[in-house]
């Protein structure tokens, strides 16, 4: 018999919901939501994530591989789905078996998609990426025109969208994003003069969408954000983020320490006085940061109480000195709010020193996911 796991995360369908429409309000009436649902949906899982975007009425999937796409797929999502990286070579005919659409970063695997739909009798949508100064995948800007015109003529492929990436634009009026924009902007106006055809121009990430609203062009591609996190510590007036997720686990043990004892690997936290210490059944092994050792807090019967000690794989101490009758079997918050009190993504990013992607894109398959709403 399966046991209930002792931690999990609750995932508010709602509240994504009402984030892709706060992405609706800052954008052109006319521009298309392509939802990003790669890394398992940031952690909140990709298929429920996928199902309530394409019910919201996003027009597009975006995903990290072509075995993301697929199991959206096989999950029975029809809508259109975009994998944002160019495959290797042998992910491209799987990309076409499932109906995928690829981001496409040179003309040899143009070619290759091409010759592998010709063979499936098929016609794929690609989408073709202009590296504009992110350094990673992408055509060469100042040289991708005349590779846009050779991919026209690959049969089996047609350019449905001419996408690219801003590596900064978290930061407000930075002339490298201005630049990439207006860039973007002056290649557009090239294709149209010379005829080379697409639908669908795309640049914007969560950031993007609101530190750079000229950006939107046709479609944007939100994906932090839809989660219930600011990408930005610009944030619009009036506009609210619902947070998409709750972290919790079940104490498994209270237990008292002298004054001297000492806790967890390494003996890195010394208690100076008797300490109550109530142990959490969740480590690194779980998605929760090592870096968090004597950093974070967990919120328990509404009051923060601090992780002592190193984070284990599997475990944490905290100190519940500070809070009355506290015992096994009690839920403590790693994300999320309790009474009063609130910790946020961004504030437990912060305590690990590292980004909020990597807190919600790490939690780990060991935490139980809940749906409600």
């Amino acid at each position: 018999m399966q046991m209930a796991s002792p931690t999990r995360a609750i995932v508010d369908l709602a509240a994504y919901s009402h984030n892709l429409s706060v992405v609706q309000r800052l954008i052109p009436r006319n521009c298309a939501i392509q939802a990003v649902v790669k890394a398992d949906g940031y952690g909140h899982g990709a298929i429920p994530v996928a199902r309530r975007a394409v019910e919201y009425g996003v027009e597009m999937l975006g995903v990290a591989t072509v075995n993301e796409g697929i199991a959206l797929r096989e999950a029975g999502i029809t809508a259109p789905i975009l994998v944002l990286g160019q495959p290797p070579p042998d992910g491209l005919i799987a990309a076409v078996v499932h109906d995928l659409r690829l981001m496409i970063s040179d003309t040899s695997a143009a070619e290759r998609v091409g010759e592998h739909a010709r063979r499936a009798n098929k016609v794929l949508p690609i989408h073709c990426k202009i590296d504009s100064g992110m350094g990673r995948q992408g055509f060469d800007i100042d040289s991708v025109t005349a590779e846009l015109e050779y991919l026209t003529r690959i049969s089996n492929i047609d350019i449905e969208g001419i996408a690219t990436h801003f590596p900064v634009a978290d930061a407000p009026d930075d002339d490298f994003t201005l630049n990439q924009i207006r860039l973007f902007k002056q290649l557009l106006r090239q294709l149209d003069k010379i005829g080379i055809p697409y639908e669908t121009a795309h640049a914007a990430n969560s950031a993007a969408i609101i530190n750079y609203p000229t950006s939107a062009f046709d479609m944007v591609r939100p994906g932090l954000m839809t989660y219930g996190v600011w990408p930005t510590g610009n944030r619009p007036e009036g506009v609210a983020l619902h947070p998409a997720l709750r972290w919790e686990a079940r104490i498994t043990l209270v237990k008292e320490l002298e004054a001297g004892s000492s806790v967890g690997y390494g003996r890195t936290y010394k208690s100076e006085n008797h300490m109550r210490a109530a142990v959490i059944p969740v480590g690194y092994a779980d998605g929760y940061k090592y870096g968090l050792g004597n950093r974070a807090d967990v919120l328990i019967r509404g009051k923060r109480c601090p992780v002592r000690g190193s984070v284990s794989m599997d475990q944490i101490v905290v100190d519940v000195s500070e809070v009355q009758n506290v015992s096994a079997g009690d839920t403590a918050v790693l994300v999320g709010t309790d009474g009063n009190e609130w910790i946020s993504v961004e504030e437990l990013a912060e305590r690990a020193q590292t980004v909020p992607y990597d807190i919600l894109t790490g939690i780990g398959p060991r935490v139980e996911r809940v749906y409600v709403n």
